[in-house]
């Protein structure tokens, strides 16, 4: 009878972490803006870093201080480059594009800024994410946990 109950204990569970991971990718691509910045697999923006084997390269305590502090470590090729012009305008998103002539970046919204390389007065790698703080203020903890058990299966 133990060995039974024990069982059905782990198919409950099983049966109620799929269920979890389903509702995670339905907040992750409907409900919440992820999908916006982040890809997993063909789905999603490219403004962020692609999340598609995210559970397997980062450990769940890393990917919780990313959601709610996402200033504490930015990814490489995603920092947030600050620029002011000789116009005294000032822009900022991630380095799509660099030549000699022209600096393209991609800003929160996904909109290329094509910025003149002769017209920058001040450039500079910002330590802010482009990744907005607060994000997780809008779900409540069932759908935190939720989420994380869908980005910890994406291997």
């Amino acid at each position: 009878m133990r060995c039974f109950n024990s069982f059905r204990f782990r198919r409950e569970t099983v049966v109620e972490l799929t269920r979890a991971r389903a509702r995670g990718r339905t907040l992750f691509f409907r409900t919440s803006t992820c999908s916006t910045c982040h890809a997993v697999g063909k789905e999603g923006g490219t403004i962020g870093p692609d999340l598609t084997t995210i559970g397997a390269i980062r450990p769940g305590r890393d990917l919780i201080e990313s959601l709610v502090l996402p200033n504490a470590t930015i990814a490489q090729q995603f920092e947030t480059y600050a620029i002011i012009t000789d116009e005294g305008k000032a822009h900022q998103g991630t380095l799509a594009r660099r030549s000699t002539e022209t600096i393209v970046l991609c800003d929160a919204s996904g909109a290329e800024l094509r910025v003149r390389t002769d017209a920058i007065e001040q450039m500079a790698v910002s330590q802010r994410s482009l990744m907005p703080d607060g994000l997780l203020a809008v779900l409540d903890r069932a759908e935190i946990r939720d989420l994380l058990a869908y980005l910890q299966s994406l291997r």
